[in-house]
């Protein structure tokens, strides 16, 4: 999955509960991927091993106790984010990645240089797996944007007219 089905997708869940913070599901929507990809890259050498850390469960659920114990709703809702990314990376089927360090450790991945990656990613929009998500988390989005469009003329509107 790429940006728009985690962000939009995740967003979309927060009509579930209505005390999640929109900013940090959204982050947390993304944190697998933000934390992992770089450390594929410097730590593994290939930006293609970018499932490590932050796709496992111990992640996820060291991240929900720590939001548990403090009672926390932005540490909560960041724990929410990134398990909507886990589910829409479908790590049930990587149960080595998911598991870590159950089952071992990260299983290698090809070389692939950066351009070669987002080549990659680029073409998976042709798996109607992939694209559909993608279009429905943009979709939700541009709703959340129409929706909220008042709020964000007037947040734009306090900025400029406010002189330093």
């Amino acid at each position: 999955m790429l940006l728009f089905a985690h962000v939009g997708l995740a967003l979309a869940t927060a009509r579930l509960s209505s005390r999640l913070d929109l900013m940090f599901l959204a982050l947390g929507s993304m944190l697998p991927d933000i934390l992992d990809k770089p450390l594929g890259l410097l730590v593994f050498g290939s930006a293609s091993m970018g499932r490590t850390f932050g796709h496992t469960l111990l992640f996820l659920i060291i991240l929900a106790a720590i939001s548990f114990h403090l009672q926390d709703i932005k540490m909560a809702s960041l724990s929410w984010g990134i398990l909507v990314h886990l589910i829409l990376d479908s790590m049930w089927s990587s149960p080595v990645i998911l598991l870590w360090p159950l089952l071992g450790g990260f299983p290698s991945a090809p070389y692939l240089d950066t351009l070669s990656y987002l080549q990659m990613l680029l073409t998976g929009l042709e798996d109607p797996g992939i694209l559909i998500p993608e279009l429905l988390g943009l979709g939700y989005l541009l709703i959340l944007i129409y929706q909220k469009r008042s709020l964000i003329l007037a947040r734009h509107r306090f900025t400029n007219n406010y002189k330093y």
